[in-house]
Protein backbone atom coordinates (compact mmCIF):
# COMPACT_ATOMS: atom_id res chain seq x y z
CA UNK A 1 0.00 0.00 0.00
CA UNK A 2 1.23 3.48 -0.91
CA UNK A 3 0.23 6.47 1.20
CA UNK A 4 0.18 9.75 -0.72
CA UNK A 5 -0.62 13.39 -0.10
CA UNK A 6 -2.14 15.20 -3.09
CA UNK A 7 -1.67 19.01 -3.06
CA UNK A 8 -3.45 21.62 -5.20
CA UNK A 9 -3.75 25.40 -4.76
CA UNK A 10 -6.67 26.18 -7.09
CA UNK A 11 -9.48 28.43 -5.77
CA UNK A 12 -12.13 27.14 -8.17
CA UNK A 13 -13.17 24.03 -10.06
CA UNK A 14 -12.07 23.28 -13.59
CA UNK A 15 -10.74 20.37 -15.64
CA UNK A 16 -7.51 19.90 -13.67
CA UNK A 17 -9.38 20.16 -10.40
CA UNK A 18 -11.90 17.51 -11.44
CA UNK A 19 -8.96 15.27 -12.37
CA UNK A 20 -7.46 15.91 -8.93
CA UNK A 21 -10.69 14.80 -7.23
CA UNK A 22 -10.90 11.71 -9.42
CA UNK A 23 -7.31 10.71 -8.70
CA UNK A 24 -7.71 11.04 -4.93
CA UNK A 25 -10.87 8.96 -5.07
CA UNK A 26 -9.39 6.44 -7.51
CA UNK A 27 -6.31 5.82 -5.39
CA UNK A 28 -8.48 5.24 -2.33
CA UNK A 29 -10.81 2.91 -4.24
CA UNK A 30 -7.74 0.90 -5.26
CA UNK A 31 -6.87 0.37 -1.58
CA UNK A 32 -4.17 3.03 -1.25
CA UNK A 33 -4.44 5.84 1.28
CA UNK A 34 -4.62 9.19 -0.51
CA UNK A 35 -5.22 12.38 1.48
CA UNK A 36 -5.55 15.91 0.14
CA UNK A 37 -4.32 19.42 0.90
CA UNK A 38 -6.39 22.09 -0.85
CA UNK A 39 -6.60 25.85 -0.76
CA UNK A 40 -8.63 27.18 2.15
CA UNK A 41 -12.28 27.86 1.24
CA UNK A 42 -11.73 26.67 -2.33
CA UNK A 43 -14.42 24.85 -4.32
CA UNK A 44 -12.43 21.66 -3.80
CA UNK A 45 -13.45 21.58 -0.14
CA UNK A 46 -17.02 20.82 -1.18
CA UNK A 47 -15.94 18.56 -4.06
CA UNK A 48 -14.03 16.32 -1.62
CA UNK A 49 -16.52 16.51 1.24
CA UNK A 50 -16.46 13.28 3.20
CA UNK A 51 -12.85 12.42 2.40
CA UNK A 52 -10.95 11.13 5.40
CA UNK A 53 -7.83 13.28 5.45
CA UNK A 54 -8.97 16.49 3.77
CA UNK A 55 -6.91 19.49 4.89
CA UNK A 56 -7.12 23.19 4.07
CA UNK A 57 -4.00 25.37 3.76
CA UNK A 58 -3.79 29.02 2.77
CA UNK A 59 -1.43 28.58 -0.24
CA UNK A 60 -2.03 32.30 -0.76
CA UNK A 61 1.08 32.95 -2.86
CA UNK A 62 4.45 31.52 -3.86
CA UNK A 63 6.19 32.65 -0.65
CA UNK A 64 3.65 31.25 1.81
CA UNK A 65 6.06 29.63 4.25
CA UNK A 66 3.23 28.61 6.56
CA UNK A 67 1.89 26.40 3.78
CA UNK A 68 5.37 25.03 3.00
CA UNK A 69 5.70 23.81 6.58
CA UNK A 70 2.03 22.76 6.60
CA UNK A 71 2.59 20.43 3.65
CA UNK A 72 5.66 18.92 5.32
CA UNK A 73 3.69 18.46 8.54
CA UNK A 74 0.88 16.62 6.70
CA UNK A 75 3.38 14.31 4.99
CA UNK A 76 4.72 13.27 8.36
CA UNK A 77 1.33 13.18 10.09
CA UNK A 78 -0.11 10.77 7.49
CA UNK A 79 3.19 8.87 7.03
CA UNK A 80 3.14 9.50 3.28
CA UNK A 81 5.88 8.09 1.09
CA UNK A 82 4.69 10.19 -1.88
CA UNK A 83 3.51 13.79 -2.15
CA UNK A 84 2.06 14.79 -5.51
CA UNK A 85 1.65 18.47 -6.32
CA UNK A 86 -0.56 19.82 -9.06
CA UNK A 87 0.46 22.79 -11.22
CA UNK A 88 2.95 25.53 -10.40
CA UNK A 89 1.99 27.11 -7.07
CA UNK A 90 1.38 23.86 -5.21
CA UNK A 91 4.61 22.44 -6.65
CA UNK A 92 6.70 25.43 -5.61
CA UNK A 93 5.29 25.26 -2.08
CA UNK A 94 5.91 21.51 -1.80
CA UNK A 95 9.28 20.65 -0.29
CA UNK A 96 9.21 16.96 0.48
CA UNK A 97 10.95 15.87 3.69
CA UNK A 98 13.58 13.16 3.58
CA UNK A 99 12.08 9.77 2.86
CA UNK A 100 9.17 11.15 0.81
CA UNK A 101 9.15 11.27 -3.01
CA UNK A 102 7.84 14.46 -4.66
CA UNK A 103 5.89 13.97 -7.92
CA UNK A 104 4.65 17.02 -9.80
CA UNK A 105 1.83 16.88 -12.33
CA UNK A 106 1.72 19.40 -15.17
CA UNK A 107 -1.34 20.07 -17.29
CA UNK A 108 0.23 22.86 -19.33
CA UNK A 109 3.39 24.69 -20.39
CA UNK A 110 4.28 26.35 -17.09
CA UNK A 111 7.57 28.06 -16.23
CA UNK A 112 10.08 25.26 -15.59
CA UNK A 113 11.64 26.97 -12.56
CA UNK A 114 8.65 26.07 -10.39
CA UNK A 115 9.09 22.34 -11.02
CA UNK A 116 12.77 21.40 -11.15
CA UNK A 117 13.07 20.56 -7.44
CA UNK A 118 10.60 17.63 -7.70
CA UNK A 119 11.87 14.05 -8.02
CA UNK A 120 9.59 13.15 -10.92
CA UNK A 121 6.99 14.70 -13.21
CA UNK A 122 3.75 13.55 -14.85
CA UNK A 123 2.42 15.06 -18.08
CA UNK A 124 -0.95 14.55 -19.75
CA UNK A 125 0.22 14.55 -23.39
CA UNK A 126 3.25 13.26 -25.27
CA UNK A 127 3.94 16.73 -26.67
CA UNK A 128 4.10 18.21 -23.16
CA UNK A 129 6.48 15.44 -22.12
CA UNK A 130 8.71 16.13 -25.13
CA UNK A 131 8.72 19.85 -24.27
CA UNK A 132 9.81 19.13 -20.69
CA UNK A 133 12.69 16.95 -21.88
CA UNK A 134 13.71 19.78 -24.22
CA UNK A 135 13.73 22.09 -21.17
CA UNK A 136 16.33 19.86 -19.54
CA UNK A 137 14.19 17.61 -17.34
CA UNK A 138 15.60 14.03 -17.19
CA UNK A 139 13.66 11.87 -19.63
CA UNK A 140 13.63 8.82 -17.36
CA UNK A 141 11.72 10.75 -14.69
CA UNK A 142 9.13 12.48 -16.91
CA UNK A 143 6.15 10.18 -17.30
CA UNK A 144 3.16 10.49 -19.63
CA UNK A 145 0.03 9.19 -17.90
CA UNK A 146 -3.44 9.41 -19.38
CA UNK A 147 -6.36 10.94 -17.48
CA UNK A 148 -9.41 8.79 -16.80
CA UNK A 149 -13.13 9.40 -16.61
CA UNK A 150 -15.14 7.47 -13.99
CA UNK A 151 -18.21 5.59 -15.13
CA UNK A 152 -21.44 7.51 -14.54
CA UNK A 153 -23.71 5.51 -12.25
CA UNK A 154 -26.63 3.99 -14.20
CA UNK A 155 -29.79 5.99 -13.83
CA UNK A 156 -28.03 9.23 -12.85
CA UNK A 157 -30.39 12.00 -13.93
CA UNK A 158 -29.12 15.15 -15.66
CA UNK A 159 -28.97 18.23 -13.39
CA UNK A 160 -31.66 19.93 -15.46
CA UNK A 161 -33.98 19.13 -18.37
CA UNK A 162 -34.17 20.58 -21.84
CA UNK A 163 -37.53 22.08 -20.97
CA UNK A 164 -36.07 23.93 -17.99
CA UNK A 165 -33.55 25.59 -20.31
CA UNK A 166 -36.08 26.36 -23.04
CA UNK A 167 -34.65 23.81 -25.48
CA UNK A 168 -37.22 21.96 -27.62
CA UNK A 169 -37.28 18.17 -27.37
CA UNK A 170 -36.64 17.85 -31.12
CA UNK A 171 -33.72 20.28 -31.14
CA UNK A 172 -30.28 19.16 -32.25
CA UNK A 173 -28.22 20.26 -29.26
CA UNK A 174 -24.52 21.14 -29.51
CA UNK A 175 -22.73 21.36 -26.17
CA UNK A 176 -19.43 22.75 -24.92
CA UNK A 177 -18.13 23.43 -21.43
CA UNK A 178 -15.26 25.14 -19.65
CA UNK A 179 -14.15 28.49 -18.26
CA UNK A 180 -15.22 31.57 -20.16
CA UNK A 181 -11.73 32.83 -20.92
CA UNK A 182 -9.94 33.68 -24.15
CA UNK A 183 -8.02 30.43 -24.60
CA UNK A 184 -11.21 28.32 -24.55
CA UNK A 185 -12.23 29.72 -27.93
CA UNK A 186 -15.92 30.42 -27.35
CA UNK A 187 -15.49 33.71 -29.23
CA UNK A 188 -14.88 31.50 -32.29
CA UNK A 189 -17.61 28.95 -31.60
CA UNK A 190 -20.47 31.44 -31.25
CA UNK A 191 -20.14 33.03 -34.73
CA UNK A 192 -19.54 29.56 -36.21
CA UNK A 193 -22.76 28.33 -34.62
CA UNK A 194 -24.73 31.42 -35.69
CA UNK A 195 -23.68 30.92 -39.32
CA UNK A 196 -25.38 27.50 -39.41
CA UNK A 197 -28.85 29.00 -39.30
CA UNK A 198 -31.79 28.33 -37.02
CA UNK A 199 -32.63 24.85 -38.28
CA UNK A 200 -30.98 21.96 -40.04
CA UNK A 201 -32.90 19.08 -41.57
CA UNK A 202 -36.11 20.39 -40.02
CA UNK A 203 -34.63 20.35 -36.50
CA UNK A 204 -33.94 23.54 -34.50
CA UNK A 205 -30.28 24.07 -33.68
CA UNK A 206 -29.37 25.00 -30.09
CA UNK A 207 -26.07 25.54 -28.30
CA UNK A 208 -25.46 24.92 -24.59
CA UNK A 209 -22.37 26.49 -22.97
CA UNK A 210 -21.78 25.19 -19.46
CA UNK A 211 -19.34 27.19 -17.37
CA UNK A 212 -18.51 30.60 -16.03
CA UNK A 213 -15.74 33.16 -16.25
CA UNK A 214 -14.84 36.79 -16.96
CA UNK A 215 -15.90 36.66 -20.62
CA UNK A 216 -19.51 35.76 -19.96
CA UNK A 217 -20.97 39.19 -20.86
CA UNK A 218 -18.87 39.33 -24.01
CA UNK A 219 -20.06 35.87 -25.04
CA UNK A 220 -23.68 36.71 -24.27
CA UNK A 221 -23.32 39.71 -26.60
CA UNK A 222 -22.03 37.43 -29.37
CA UNK A 223 -24.95 35.08 -28.75
CA UNK A 224 -27.49 37.74 -29.76
CA UNK A 225 -26.91 36.63 -33.37
CA UNK A 226 -28.75 33.42 -32.44
CA UNK A 227 -31.50 34.73 -30.12
CA UNK A 228 -33.06 32.17 -27.77
CA UNK A 229 -30.89 29.37 -29.15
CA UNK A 230 -27.76 29.81 -27.02
CA UNK A 231 -28.05 28.81 -23.36
CA UNK A 232 -25.78 29.73 -20.41
CA UNK A 233 -26.75 27.64 -17.34
CA UNK A 234 -23.60 28.69 -15.45
CA UNK A 235 -21.28 26.30 -13.63
CA UNK A 236 -22.74 22.79 -13.53
CA UNK A 237 -21.75 20.49 -10.66
CA UNK A 238 -22.54 17.34 -12.65
CA UNK A 239 -21.44 18.20 -16.20
CA UNK A 240 -21.05 14.57 -17.31
CA UNK A 241 -24.66 13.85 -16.36
CA UNK A 242 -25.74 16.99 -18.27
CA UNK A 243 -24.10 15.63 -21.43
CA UNK A 244 -26.89 13.06 -21.62
CA UNK A 245 -29.05 15.85 -23.09
CA UNK A 246 -26.67 16.55 -25.98
CA UNK A 247 -26.31 15.39 -29.58
CA UNK A 248 -22.85 16.79 -30.41
CA UNK A 249 -19.90 17.99 -28.33
CA UNK A 250 -17.33 20.55 -29.43
CA UNK A 251 -14.09 21.74 -27.81
CA UNK A 252 -13.27 25.02 -29.61
CA UNK A 253 -10.17 25.87 -27.55
CA UNK A 254 -7.28 27.97 -28.79
CA UNK A 255 -5.10 26.27 -26.15
CA UNK A 256 -5.88 22.88 -24.59
CA UNK A 257 -3.13 20.80 -23.05
CA UNK A 258 -5.33 17.72 -22.73
CA UNK A 259 -9.10 18.08 -22.76
CA UNK A 260 -10.92 15.99 -20.16
CA UNK A 261 -14.13 17.37 -21.61
CA UNK A 262 -13.63 15.25 -24.72
CA UNK A 263 -13.24 12.11 -22.64
CA UNK A 264 -16.38 13.03 -20.73
CA UNK A 265 -18.30 13.52 -23.97
CA UNK A 266 -17.11 10.18 -25.31
CA UNK A 267 -18.18 8.49 -22.08
CA UNK A 268 -21.73 9.64 -22.81
CA UNK A 269 -21.70 8.43 -26.40
CA UNK A 270 -21.34 11.81 -28.10
CA UNK A 271 -19.53 12.60 -31.35
CA UNK A 272 -16.67 14.99 -30.58
CA UNK A 273 -15.23 17.89 -32.56
CA UNK A 274 -12.06 19.68 -31.45
CA UNK A 275 -9.63 22.27 -32.66
CA UNK A 276 -6.08 21.14 -33.39
CA UNK A 277 -4.73 21.89 -29.93
CA UNK A 278 -2.22 19.60 -28.22
CA UNK A 279 -5.10 17.88 -26.46
CA UNK A 280 -7.23 17.61 -29.58
CA UNK A 281 -4.42 16.11 -31.65
CA UNK A 282 -3.42 13.80 -28.80
CA UNK A 283 -6.89 12.32 -28.30
CA UNK A 284 -8.55 12.46 -31.72
CA UNK A 285 -7.75 10.53 -34.85
CA UNK A 286 -9.38 12.83 -37.39
CA UNK A 287 -12.29 11.13 -39.15
CA UNK A 288 -12.14 8.07 -36.89
CA UNK A 289 -13.06 8.87 -33.27
CA UNK A 290 -13.71 12.57 -33.85
CA UNK A 291 -13.18 15.50 -36.18
CA UNK A 292 -10.60 18.28 -36.04
CA UNK A 293 -10.63 21.86 -37.29
CA UNK A 294 -8.00 24.60 -37.23
CA UNK A 295 -7.62 26.82 -34.18
CA UNK A 296 -9.45 30.13 -34.51
CA UNK A 297 -10.90 29.21 -37.92
CA UNK A 298 -14.56 30.23 -37.60
CA UNK A 299 -15.52 29.10 -41.11
CA UNK A 300 -13.67 25.81 -40.76
CA UNK A 301 -15.41 25.17 -37.43
CA UNK A 302 -18.78 25.89 -38.99
CA UNK A 303 -18.03 23.52 -41.88
CA UNK A 304 -17.12 20.65 -39.53
CA UNK A 305 -20.19 21.29 -37.39
CA UNK A 306 -22.33 21.25 -40.51
CA UNK A 307 -20.91 17.88 -41.59
CA UNK A 308 -21.76 16.34 -38.23
CA UNK A 309 -25.22 17.75 -37.74
CA UNK A 310 -26.29 16.84 -41.27
CA UNK A 311 -25.34 13.15 -40.97
CA UNK A 312 -26.81 10.89 -38.31
CA UNK A 313 -24.61 8.07 -39.64
CA UNK A 314 -21.45 10.12 -39.12
CA UNK A 315 -22.55 11.07 -35.61
CA UNK A 316 -23.12 7.42 -34.77
CA UNK A 317 -19.73 6.35 -36.20
CA UNK A 318 -17.75 9.04 -34.38
CA UNK A 319 -19.60 8.45 -31.11
CA UNK A 320 -18.99 4.70 -31.22
CA UNK A 321 -15.28 4.97 -31.95
CA UNK A 322 -14.90 7.72 -29.36
CA UNK A 323 -16.58 5.68 -26.67
CA UNK A 324 -14.32 2.74 -27.48
CA UNK A 325 -11.26 5.01 -27.15
CA UNK A 326 -12.42 6.26 -23.77
CA UNK A 327 -13.18 2.77 -22.45
CA UNK A 328 -9.98 1.09 -23.61
CA UNK A 329 -7.39 3.86 -23.19
CA UNK A 330 -8.74 6.09 -20.42
CA UNK A 331 -10.16 3.72 -17.84
CA UNK A 332 -9.66 4.24 -14.11
CA UNK A 333 -7.72 1.06 -13.39
CA UNK A 334 -5.06 1.66 -16.06
CA UNK A 335 -4.47 5.26 -14.98
CA UNK A 336 -4.31 4.53 -11.25
CA UNK A 337 -1.94 1.61 -11.85
CA UNK A 338 0.30 3.81 -14.01
CA UNK A 339 0.59 6.33 -11.18
CA UNK A 340 1.29 3.62 -8.62
CA UNK A 341 3.98 2.12 -10.85
CA UNK A 342 5.64 5.53 -11.29
CA UNK A 343 5.44 6.23 -7.56
CA UNK A 344 7.08 2.89 -6.82
CA UNK A 345 9.91 3.41 -9.33
CA UNK A 346 10.74 6.77 -7.77
CA UNK A 347 10.52 5.37 -4.25
CA UNK A 348 12.99 2.65 -5.19
CA UNK A 349 15.30 5.27 -6.62
CA UNK A 350 15.19 7.71 -3.72
CA UNK A 351 14.73 5.44 -0.70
Amino acid sequence: MIRSLQVIASPRMGGAEMTFVRQVQGLNRAGHVSVAAVRRRSALVDALAGLQGLHELSMANYIDLVSVFGIRRLVREHECSVVQSWMSRATWLTRAPRGCVHVSRLGGYYHPRYFRHAHGWVTVTHSLRDWMVQQGFPADRVEYIRNFIPVLAPGTPPPFTRAQLGIPDDALLIVSMGRFIDKKGYQDLLPAFSSLGATRGGRPLHLLLMGRGPQRKELEALATDAPDRVHFPGWVDQPVAALQLADVFICPSREEAHGNVMLEAWSQGLPVISTRTDGGRELIVDGDNGLLCDIGDVQGMADVLRRVIESAALREQLAGRGRETQRTRHDESSTVNAYLSFYDRLRQRYR
